[in-house]
């Protein structure tokens, strides 16, 4: 079987190598937006490409010319990732690493509670909706709180990522978080029964 750090590794180098990364990003853009999972949607969070991830520069845009809010994760160790807003002209800055976040006041950051959708980075996935992204579980304690009974309609959390990053399955654990849906440049698979009934046809 092969281990979960050889799966991460090899998606990683698929997606820097990724012939077409624009068109990519556009085609996953295009689907969420026609789904209707935006609609009547105030806040949503978004990453900052990095090291090969599928950009998701064109849906920030989209959702903001929907007038919605976007967000950025902030680390503030040891505590779970915070949500910073940034419109086109917030200023951004390099955590401890190397990936670029809001420079904003602290009074301004919200926890994943408060948002809609969580776009969340991804570096391999499984048809279950599992995810694993760079192991350090940042994600997985933002969103702890959706394990904690019947799961709350939000925030969604939709995974961005290639085809190429998809693997037969990863190692899953009590404290994992199952995502809603992933998004590819191929196609969309939707793990949760509610999301699929707010799919448009």
């Amino acid at each position: 079987m092969v281990s979960l750090s050889r799966m991460r590794a090899e998606a990683r180098e698929a997606r820097r190598t990724f012939s077409d990364p624009h068109r990519a990003a556009r085609a996953v853009s295009n689907a969420v937006t026609s789904l209707g999972w935006l609609d009547g949607v105030e806040r949503v969070s978004a990453t900052v490409a990095d090291d090969g991830e599928l950009d998701p520069a064109q849906l920030v845009t989209a959702c903001r010319l929907r007038g919605i809010d976007v967000y950025f994760p902030v680390m503030r160790d040891p505590a779970p990732i915070l949500f910073a807003p940034a419109g086109p002209d917030t200023p951004f800055v390099s955590n401890r690493f190397g990936i670029s976040e809001p420079d904003v006041a602290a009074e301004s950051l919200v926890s994943a509670r408060e948002l809609d959708v969580v776009f969340a980075p991804v570096v391999v996935f499984d048809a279950a909706g599992h995810r694993a992204g760079r192991g350090q579980g940042y994600y997985d304690r933002a969103l702890s709180f959706l394990l904690n009974g019947p799961r709350p309609a939000k925030p969604l959390v939709v995974g961005l990522a290639y085809e190429c990053q998809l693997v037969d399955g990863v190692p899953s654990h009590p404290g994992d978080v199952t995502m809603d849906a992933v998004v590819t440049e191929e196609r969309v698979r939707v793990f949760s029964s509610a999301l699929s009934r707010r799919s448009r046809a």
